[in-house]
């Protein structure tokens, strides 16, 4: 019996290795190529907008108006009776 189960849980141990080894080898063969994509997709951008003329860029600034003063109405003055 107790063969059995040390041979099941070197068969288990060496499944999962075998899988997760796999997994390694796809997620890093999958990344491999990724710098050379990002470097065309970037050069490909940067020559797309190098025909766009760079100048200063001129922004209306936001001038607030100054509120003008109210004056306080007068009250009438009380009437004595």
């Amino acid at each position: 019996m107790t063969k059995k189960s040390y041979a099941t849980n070197v068969s288990i141990i060496l499944g999962i290795s075998v899988v997760l080894m796999l997994f390694i080898f796809v997620l890093v063969s999958h990344h491999r190529g990724i710098s050379e994509r990002v470097r065309q997709d970037r050069s490909e951008l940067l020559g797309a907008g190098s025909s766009v003329p760079a100048g200063p860029i001129s922004v209306p600034s936001a001038q607030t108006q100054p509120e003008p003063v109210k004056k306080a109405a007068a009250a009438p003055a009380p009437s004595r009776r």
